[in-house]
């Protein structure tokens, strides 16, 4: 347990990075023929008739770990492309104390498609939606996976929550960025979408797709959002005939809050939980989850203030209560994510046995 302030994660982060795409590309077992089929309708969606499999494609996203990839860096922002969350969304959000939990299922029953066992049909056919970018597969309307190469059998699963985004938003930025990092980690991706109506601090972005942060919104709609969750992870466990590893979750801003909740209550299980851009200032330490996985905090040096208080505050709740995490906070950077976020939330989570 630690708290590390004022670090520059970059070469460090992006030598974890290398180090863990090796190990995935010599761990073998690869999903071989599933994912070179997913890879090859998400780049090409008229080949939905099963006209077969093709070469395993590469994942198209543009490299992620520059100031291009800062996702909702600026203020007030909301329509730019990418994660469309703002600084000023940011200091609201959390901030102000009104947090939230709720109860969450663990378990998944999608009594839907067929097939998805190891050497059955594939009675599945994936979504096609502007939620999803390229290398991105749709699973329904709200829900987009990414299953990289270097993904072996038993891959553990990572969410990815966006922060709060305007209605006429795409998440092309941080979904690049987490293709990335799947792709160099060996993890399976899932980004979720929330819902309007949830970022309730402001009538300004009432119409915005966010995750619960409050207690009165988290105890309305954390449970029917993680069911659903839940129920992805089934739907896709059959698509790709095996079942996950260990079960991941990174948030930036709205949805850093979001994921504080799902690790610190327990709400789904998880077995580590990266914040970027958020953290906490009320804190139900009374709801604490019996299981305590590895947190790890970042925010940028240049964030407002409120945000970099809420990061510290939990991180100081955290040690009183000798739970693994780290904090980090990046000197130069404001409200942004970015691929080594991801590298030091995985060097937490895998320190952890």
């Amino acid at each position: 347990m630690s708290n590390a302030l004022g670090v520059d994660g970059g070469a460090a982060a992006r030598g974890a990075l290398e180090g863990a795409a090796a190990a995935g590309a010599a761990s073998g077992a690869i999903l071989a023929g599933r994912a070179a089929l997913l890879a090859a309708l998400a780049l090409a969606p008229a080949a939905c008739d099963r006209a077969a499999a093709g070469a395993p494609s590469t994942d198209g996203g543009a490299a992620a770990d520059g100031a291009a990839a800062a996702n909702g860096a600026a203020a007030g922002g909301g329509a730019s492309a990418g994660d469309a969350a703002s600084s000023g969304a940011s200091g609201a959000d959390g901030a102000s104390g009104a947090d939230g939990a709720s109860g969450g299922g663990d378990a998944g029953g999608d009594g839907g498609e067929g097939g998805g066992g190891e050497g059955g049909a594939l009675s599945w056919e994936p979504v096609e939606t502007d939620w999803c970018s390229a290398g991105w597969i749709g699973l329904d309307e709200h829900t987009c996976f990414h299953v990289p190469e270097t993904a072996p059998r038993g891959a553990p699963i990572l969410y990815v929550l966006h922060g709060a985004m305007a209605p006429d938003a795409l998440p092309v930025a941080l979904q690049a960025i987490a293709a990335e990092v799947a792709a160099a980690l060996g993890v399976v991706a899932v980004f979720p979408r929330g819902r309007p109506g949830l970022c309730t601090w402001d009538p300004s972005v009432e119409t915005y797709f966010c995750w619960p942060t409050r207690r009165e919104t988290v105890d309305a709609a954390a449970p029917a959002l993680l069911q659903e969750w839940m129920s992805a992870e089934a739907r896709m466990a059959r698509i790709l005939g095996g079942t996950f590893g260990r079960r991941y979750v990174m948030g930036f801003s709205n949805g850093g809050y979001f994921a504080s909740y799902v690790a610190l209550e327990g709400l789904v299980a998880v077995d580590g939980a990266g914040l970027v851009g958020a953290g906490r200032m009320v804190i139900e330490e009374h709801l604490f989850s019996q299981e305590r996985p590895p947190i790890n905090i970042a925010v940028g040096g240049e964030e407002l203030a409120s945000t970099i208080a809420s990061a510290e505050n939990l991180a100081d709740v955290l040690t009183q209560h000798g739970w693994e995490h780290e904090l980090v906070v990046h000197p130069g950077r404001g409200h942004e994510i970015r691929a080594d976020d991801f590298a030091l939330a995985w060097k937490t989570w895998v320190a952890v046995p």
